[in-house]
């Protein structure tokens, strides 16, 4: 349950730095573009990242 925890702070923050920025009125220049799809992979590699860091050598059970 941490782990979603800290998912949910790490994905609401990038969210809303990004909402902050216009991201979601610029989204359709190419520059734009690029930058948004990078900073959500980073999102999501940095989400793999803490899951399974904190779920450590059980990953896909979901109660102890």
């Amino acid at each position: 349950m941490k782990a979603f925890i800290l998912m949910g702070i790490l994905t609401t923050v990038v969210a809303a730095i990004l909402y902050t920025l216009g991201a979601h009125l610029h989204y359709r220049e190419l520059i734009w573009a690029i930058v948004i799809s990078i900073v959500l992979l980073a999102t999501h590699m940095a989400n793999l990242a803490i899951y399974f860091n904190v779920a450590g050598k059980k990953p896909y059970k979901w109660f102890d």
